[in-house]
């Protein structure tokens, strides 16, 4: 009688695991990877990205918030940033430039100079390859209208001063430079096809690149 007794019991136990809290259904197993009722589930690890071994590419300045006119003249905004020294262009208007990129992308320049240096390597001051610059625009010093930096005449080291110092000047003709130099001086001319970082050092005394760029 005890044993049968003991049997019922162990009977009844078993009845109660396999039942489950509500309604009376058997518990089933969980699968793999099931995640139990009011559980919070973990987190998803997001992948780590796959890196290459490319150089970085460097971000270019701002570029100018309109580009040329069709005339070519300079259409310049009170928020245009020199991509040089951050001035601004429409303050040092008479002495502005321009360069634009292959695709349009245009960017003003508070003066000649700083205009030279970004001809010279627009890899270091707009971020882009020199094969990417289209062309280059300047206001004729003795009647400030817009002609193509390649086809002017330069004259540095005379008495006109631009915003970053002593001016590189541009000029339509041969016979202009001549008048302006007879008016202001000047220790160079030349033609910016001509220049490279060695010539640039000779007019201007100063790297195109300074070592902290």
């Amino acid at each position: 009688m005890k044993k049968r007794s003991l049997g019922v019991a162990v009977a009844a136990v078993a009845l109660a695991v396999g039942l489950g809290a509500c309604g009376g259904e058997p518990t089933q197993p969980a699968e793999p990877g099931a995640t139990e009722p009011g559980a919070t589930e973990p987190a998803a690890v997001p992948a780590a990205p796959v890196t290459e071994d490319a150089p970085e590419a460097k971000a270019g300045p701002a570029a100018a918030a309109q580009g040329l006119a069709e005339d070519d003249q300079l259409r310049l905004s009170p928020d245009d940033r020199c991509p040089v020294c951050a001035m601004r262009p429409a303050e040092h208007a008479k002495h502005a430039a321009a360069i634009v990129l292959d695709d349009g992308t245009t960017y003003y320049f508070c003066g000649t100079g700083c205009m030279t240096r970004s001809w010279l390597h627009p890899e270091v001051y707009l971020g882009v390859d020199k094969g990417r610059v289209a062309r280059a625009v300047v206001q004729e010093y003795l009647d400030g209208k817009p002609v193509d930096a390649l086809s002017a005449h330069w004259v540095a080291g005379s008495d006109v001063m631009g915003p970053m110092g002593p001016a590189l000047v541009p000029l339509a003709s041969e016979e202009d430079a001549a008048t302006f130099e007879s008016r202001h001086g000047g220790r160079h001319r030349y033609r910016l096809g001509e220049l490279d970082d060695a010539r640039w050092k000779e007019i201007t005394g100063k790297p195109a690149v300074p070592d902290d760029r």
